[in-house]
């Protein structure tokens, strides 16, 4: 094991980490932390609602881990669609250790400490790293021979516990484009698809039963379904701010939602492609929005593909008939 501290240099840095948690350990036992219960997550896959295609797939690849080998996971999907989540399903399936982290953040020294972790591990060690496309190309690349044989790339073959990798993305083409080798070794590409009005109101019931139980209308579940865009989390988020001030109106009337999960910034969006009348680039659309290109593409961009109202073309987006027809009953209400 020694050889394999040395070969990723970091035998001084688990030195300093025992000494850090030997000065806090009083610290941390005198500490007296109670959690409060303010959420909940599904704990396995037959509490994790909707997403029946992307479940089965799932199961499947538990059952080639259990039986076979060892199986690496891509999630995809928009924001807030679940992909942590379903990656803790994942973990929790084969009673495994989550080793979460974040692209951006995610070091070569975070990746060599996770590494020496699962030799030592005598459980299923997973490394998520969230948001796969921000990796540093060099850390993406000292991968690739990892995950897919579990062997260093410094070229001493010297063998690696088998572990699983699991990266969630906001953005799966942006991920082939700058790591398709990476998720070529993966071998479950799960697809997480905008929530449909029906299962975004089971969720609700389902976190109302476990945090709340509260007596709650059908009509208000419906209408927090039908105005939270097929999110998960938008969908938890409103209903919170429903428990609070108990007026349905007032929390739409909060997020700027018009219609049908439309907010006053879709409204504006479309307007402005109406008026044009030709295809207008990502930047001058977010700056029209008052957003960030990021929040753009990633946040407001996806519903309004999905539900038809703006279409992608190769000279910017354009609105579509259906977000014509949206405007005009607006004009004629007016």
């Amino acid at each position: 094991m020694f050889d394999l501290y040395d070969i990723l240099g970091i035998t001084q840095l688990i030195s300093w980490g025992n000494r850090i948690f030997r000065e806090k350990k009083e610290q941390y036992h005198s500490e007296q932390i109670s959690p409060k219960k303010y959420s909940f997550r599904p704990q396995n896959l037959e509490q994790y609602i909707g997403q029946e295609r992307a479940k089965d797939l799932v199961s499947l690849n538990l059952d080639k881990i259990r039986t076979i080998k060892p199986v690496h996971f891509v999630i995809s999907g928009h924001k807030g669609a679940g992909k942590t989540t379903l990656a803790n399903v994942i973990n929790n399936e084969l009673g495994a250790n989550m080793n979460w982290y974040i692209a951006g953040a995610f070091t070569m020294d975070n990746l060599k400490q996770f590494l020496i972790r699962n030799q030592d591990s005598h459980n299923i060690e997973i490394l998520f790293i969230d948001e796969g496309h921000n990796l540093e190309k060099q850390i993406a690349e000292y991968l690739y021979p990892i995950v897919e044989d579990f062997i260093l790339p410094e070229g001493n073959n010297l063998k690696l516990k088998p572990f699983l990798f699991i990266t969630a993305t906001t953005d799966m083409n942006l991920l082939l484009k700058k790591f398709a080798p990476l998720v070529d070794r993966c071998g479950a590409n799960i697809i997480l698809e905008p929530y449909k009005d029906e299962e975004i109101k089971q969720i609700l019931i389902q976190y109302n039963d476990k945090i709340y139980q509260k007596n709650i209308s059908s009509e208000i579940y419906t209408l927090l379904a039908q105005n939270t865009r097929g999110t998960p989390r938008i969908a938890l988020n409103f209903f919170d701010d429903f428990i609070v001030c108990g007026d349905i109106n007032k929390v739409l009337n909060a997020h700027r939602v018009v219609k049908n999960g439309l907010t006053t910034t879709d409204i504006l969006i479309l307007s402005h492609l109406s008026e044009i009348k030709k295809p207008v680039g990502i930047e001058a659309l977010s700056m029209i929005a008052g957003v960030s290109r990021a929040d753009f593409q990633y946040v407001i961009e996806p519903f309004l593909i999905f539900s038809n109202y703006l279409t992608r073309t190769a000279r910017g987006r354009l609105g579509t008939l259906k977000s014509e027809e949206l405007l005009r009953s607006f004009n004629e209400k007016t």
